[in-house]
């Protein structure tokens, strides 16, 4: 199962170490990339015909520091609920495209962190790591399409966080907690856990790694990205 490409979406949940030594003997990405894309692409454009373009946009408004003019409030209501469903589409897919351009940096910088602690990995092995690391985010995926076709309509601060999925800390969150206390706790998730627990067996197989080397890079740019997040929130979000 690990020798072929679509094998080893699999193969990399179920058993990543072979999963892994595949890899590092013969590095894919086009499969993991097309799962994540495809499944990306459908749970986004399900939230979007689910989620009421006016309450989206009063809550974007809302939370923002930013006073908006009720005419221009208004107009940003009217462009909402005038997108057909080729045009929530066309948004998904633009999603989709920023995803992967993510996934590409993730890999340099993993590449460049790598090679700074002497491994001999290239972009491709790293970028194949990366893309099969994150996996875990596909089955998350899945696993909302079918709530979402249960349900009738999804709310803003559930499209906010990418789905209807409870497996973060968030869910625990009172109603009154703050959105830097929103953001923290939303970035302990079952499935990020998981990615990263993969990221760090990958690459300390592909790299050649020792293990507190490869879980090192892994949790510093994991705190950074949730540094970043933090950052943004204390600067734009009330």
């Amino acid at each position: 199962m690990n020798d072929s490409s679509w094998g080893r979406v699999l193969g990399v949940l179920m058993s990543p170490v072979e999963a892994f030594r595949s890899i590092a003997a013969r590095p894919t990405w086009v499969a993991p990339l097309l799962v994540l894309a495809i499944l990306s692409g459908t749970v986004s454009v399900l939230v979007q015909m689910r989620v009421d373009p006016e309450e989206a946009v009063r809550a974007q408004i809302s939370k923002v520091k930013v006073e908006v003019p009720a005419n221009q409030v208004d107009k940003m209501i009217r462009d909402a609920e005038s997108r057909t469903t080729g045009t929530k589409v066309l948004l998904a897919v633009f999603g989709v495209a920023v995803q992967a351009v993510v996934y590409a940096i993730v890999a340099a910088l993993f590449l460049g962190l790598l090679r700074l602690f002497g491994s001999e990995i290239d972009y491709l092995s790293s970028l194949a790591v990366t893309l099969h690391g994150y996996l875990p985010q596909a089955v998350a995926l899945l696993l909302n399409i079918p709530i979402l076709l249960g349900r009738q309509t999804v709310a803003f601060e559930e499209a906010a966080q990418g789905g209807v999925l409870k497996s973060s800390l968030a869910a625990l969150a009172p109603e009154d907690a703050s959105a830097m206390t929103a953001v923290l706790l939303g970035s302990v998730d079952l499935f990020s856990i998981w990615t990263a627990v993969l990221l760090a067996l990958g690459f300390r197989i592909v790299g050649k790694m020792s293990t507190a080397v490869s879980a090192g890079i892994v949790v510093l740019l994991w705190l950074i990205y949730i540094g970043g997040k933090l950052g943004f929130t204390a600067l734009f979000i009330r």
